[in-house]
């Protein structure tokens, strides 16, 4: 689990650079401890409003009783995919960069969201909830710009991410959020 963060440790620069990040890799949502910053820290977009939220030391304090199942992918195991379930509605509390308290209520996707990335800074990682029968890898057909699902298997899984992990750690780090 990161360790909770207090506002002023944390640089508006490397908030910036989460957001850009999380741009760069279209991906909707971004996790400090994905950039091995060992905070409390996401940043989450809001799809139906193109919204970008901030969340320090962020916790989910209620939860619907329905749980929906679709696909996520992440950007830490790119090009895999598999279905997840996740309560449809929670309530999340958190601080702002500023040191704001705040409570989001966040229904669909954006609840999705907030639950892959909370869970991020909580040490869990979506294939560890997904259903392994779904699990597949996307790749591109070659000499196509067509995306193929082919089924994945956990030790397939495993090993081309340790190849990944292993051997391009330059990929794994910027720099730190915390002020010197």
């Amino acid at each position: 689990m990161a360790k909770m963060c207090k506002p002023e440790e944390v640089e508006a620069q490397f908030i910036e650079d989460m957001i850009e990040t999380m741009y760069a890799l279209d991906g909707a949502g971004l996790a400090a401890t994905q950039v091995d910053a060992d905070m409390q820290l996401c940043v989450a977009l809001e799809p139906d409003k193109n919204k970008v939220h901030v969340l320090l030391n962020p916790l989910i304090i209620a939860r619907s009783e329905k749980i929906s199942v679709d696909l996520e992918g992440c950007l830490s195991l790119p090009q895999l995919q598999g279905e997840v379930p996740r309560y449809e509605k929670i309530v999340v509390r958190a601080q702002t960069p500023e040191g704001e308290s705040v409570e989001h209520t966040a229904k669909g996707l954006f609840a999705r969201i907030l639950q892959h990335e909370i869970d991020h800074l909580n040490g869990i990682l979506y294939i560890d909830r997904i259903d392994l029968e779904t699990l597949v890898w996307l790749r591109r057909k070659p000499g196509t710009e067509q995306i193929v699902k082919e089924p994945a298997r956990l030790v397939s899984v495993q090993q081309e991410f340790r190849r990944i992990y292993h051997t391009n750690k330059e990929l794994l780090f910027f720099d730190s959020p915390a002020k010197a």
